[in-house]
This record gives structure tokens, C-alpha cells and sequence, in this order.
């Protein structure tokens, strides 16, 4: 009995943790679908970040429009993933174009800082596209998705770092800090706290809706406190970065990607 009674128990623990790793991962797996549609953006030494959105068969990056802007050639690099044996994947630098004779490919939103540009990516490579119907919608009247106090994850490149060798972002969170978000045509854009530096311009925000990540806005600058000093040899402005993103919201980046089909 003794002996049939500790096998039991062993047998009830074992049973115990793998259900709880097994939740665990579960749990993991909306972040893990976040990092998977971001690429890091490189041209000229500069870092932006990237995401992708599909709508039906068709595969959009979307990012600032200043990191395309920036850009000078006819190309900017993607930093992804190639599917391999393990989990964490393999490093993958692939080139976009994103001018043609000088002639820019992507459009960008009139007034906020929100481009995108069509791309086909190889099958090998471990990303994912968010479905467009997974940004967060704004009512008919106007209403913002998105509300002050809202949890949100952002999945980026902060000061142009790779979470490891195979290129994967950095995943971090924070709230909606901002208020009112309504109507969006009059406040496009809105104050997320968390930590974001350079690097981040375009990175996704997202929240969970029933357990799935759904687009709430884009990253496309900081806000920072300057300080200038003077003294009779010297001159100097200090930067301190107060750990609050400037985003645009969701529809922003809709009304961006609509422009492909309208």
C-alpha cells in the first residue's frame, strides 16, 4: 500500500507540473505571436522597427514613415528569423526595396507619421502577419478602441538591440497614459507609458482582446526633458528620457493600409 501510495503521489505531482508548464505556455503564446510580427528596419547605421499585417493574401510592413524617409538608397534591410530545428531560429538579413528610380513604393498617411509598403516574404522564415481585422476598430461616431489605463505590450529594437543572436525583439509593457482618445480624428495620437528610445519608431502596440493581440497604435517618438547648463567654458543640453512613447492610434495605421485598396 505504501509503495502503490508514493507512486501515486509521484505520479499526481508529475502530472501537476506538466499541467502548469503546460499553462505556461499557453500563456506565452500571445507574446510570442507579438514578437513574431516584428522585424527590426537598418539602413545606413539607422534602426527602426516593423511589423507586418496581412489583408486576405496580400502581406504589408508597416513602420514610421521616417524611418523610410530617412533612408537614402533604393533598399532597406529586414532582420528575421529562418525556421530552423530549434525554437529560437536563425538570423536573417533580407532586402526590401523601397524605391524605384528614385520614386518611393510606399504610401504614408497625410498628416501622422505611419508608412507601408507591400513584400512578399520567403516561407522558410518564422514570422507572422496580424490580420487587418485585428486592429483595433473606432466606432461609427468616431470612438477610440483604445482607452487611458489600458495594458499594452510593445515589441521592439531599443537603441537598436537584438534580444539574441537570432534577431528577435524585446518585448515590454506598459498602459495607456493618455486621455481622452476620442474622437480619433481629433486626437490621433496619445501618451503610452513605457520605456521606448531610439529604435523603436514603428514598433507595434498591442493589447489582448479574448486572449488575442490586437493592434491599439504605433510607436513614433518619446517625450524627454531638456535641460541646458552655461557656464563661462562650457555649454551643455541634456536629454532625459521620462519613459513615455508617443503613439498613433490603431485607426491611424488602418487608414494608412486602406490606401492600397481604396
Amino acid at each position: 500500500m505504501i509503495r502503490t501510495t508514493r507512486t501515486t503521489v509521484a505520479s499526481g505531482v508529475a502530472a501537476l507540473l506538466l499541467g502548469f508548464i503546460g499553462l505556461r505556455m499557453r500563456a506565452a503564446e500571445p507574446m510570442v505571436e507579438m514578437l513574431r510580427t516584428t522585424c527590426r528596419i537598418t539602413h545606413d547605421g539607422r534602426s527602426g522597427t516593423g511589423f507586418f499585417v496581412r489583408r486576405e493574401k496580400a502581406v504589408y510592413l508597416v513602420t514610421a514613415a521616417h524611418v523610410f524617409e530617412e533612408s537614402g538608397g533604393p533598399e532597406c534591410q529586414l532582420i528575421l528569423r529562418r525556421k530552423t530545428d530549434g525554437m529560437a531560429g536563425e538570423r536573417r538579413e533580407l532586402p526590401i526595396t523601397v524605391r524605384r528610380e528614385g520614386k518611393a513604393l510606399w504610401k504614408r498617411d497625410a498628416k501622422e507619421d505611419v508608412a507601408a509598403i507591400p513584400v512578399e516574404l520567403p516561407k522558410d522564415l518564422d514570422v507572422l502577419a496580424l490580420p487587418f481585422d485585428r486592429i483595433l476598430p473606432t466606432t461609427a461616431s468616431g470612438d477610440s478602441g483604445a482607452q487611458v489605463g489600458q495594458d499594452v505590450w510593445l515589441p521592439g529594437y531599443p537603441a537598436q538591440l537584438e534580444a539574441n543572436a537570432a534577431g528577435w525583439p524585446v518585448l515590454r509593457r506598459g498602459m495607456i497614459a493618455s486621455h481622452p482618445l476620442s474622437p480619433v480624428s481629433s486626437v490621433p495620437t496619445m501618451i503610452v507609458d513605457i520605456q521606448s528610445f531610439g529604435g523603436d519608431s514603428g514598433a507595434p502596440l498591442y493589447t489582448l482582446v479574448q486572449g488575442s493581440p490586437h493592434l491599439a497604435g504605433m510607436v513614433v517618438g518619446m517625450h524627454r526633458q531638456t535641460d541646458r547648463s552655461v557656464s563661462p567654458f562650457e555649454e551643455r543640453t541634456t536629454h532625459t528620457p521620462l519613459g513615455l512613447a508617443i503613439a498613433v492610434q490603431a485607426a491611424v495605421v488602418s487608414r494608412t493600409l486602406e490606401q492600397f485598396w481604396k
